[in-house]
């Protein structure tokens, strides 16, 4: 632990940059737990709702980015560990798709938000 609080000075450049990229490994993980908390309550959430539109499509949406999330930090984690270069060129491309995954669970997300919004403001009338 005491490998985080050394001095940047008493480290070399490759220690600083093994302690950011640890550093980065775990904040991936600190945000998976993150979305699948989100994705769950919002899926209880909607349970509890009479269905609109748009509302299973925001469900799904997170937890398509919750999946692409974990996917990358489970990658990312195994990649700081990995010294084989056909394997990290794998893990590499793992981590490009996730990144892919989350941004397609973000424009379903989106969408259902948009479909949200759109049905609120029609049944609004100044």
């Amino acid at each position: 632990m005491d490998y985080f609080y050394k001095e940047k000075s008493d480290l070399s450049k490759e220690e600083l940059i093994a302690q950011i990229e640890k550093q980065i490994s775990i904040s991936l993980c600190i945000q998976a737990a993150a979305q699948i908390t989100e994705a769950v309550l919002l899926s209880r959430l909607y349970a509890l709702k009479a269905d609109r539109d748009g509302e299973s499509e925001i469900v799904a949406g997170v937890w398509i980015q919750s999946i692409g999330q974990t996917i990358e930090a489970l990658a990312v984690s195994k990649e700081l560990s990995t010294f084989n270069q056909d394997e990290l060129r794998e893990l590499q491309k793992i981590i490009i798709s996730s990144d892919f995954i989350q941004s397609i669970g973000a424009a379903i997300e989106g969408a259902g938000g948009i479909k949200v919004l759109t049905k609120t403001t029609e049944s609004f009338i100044p």
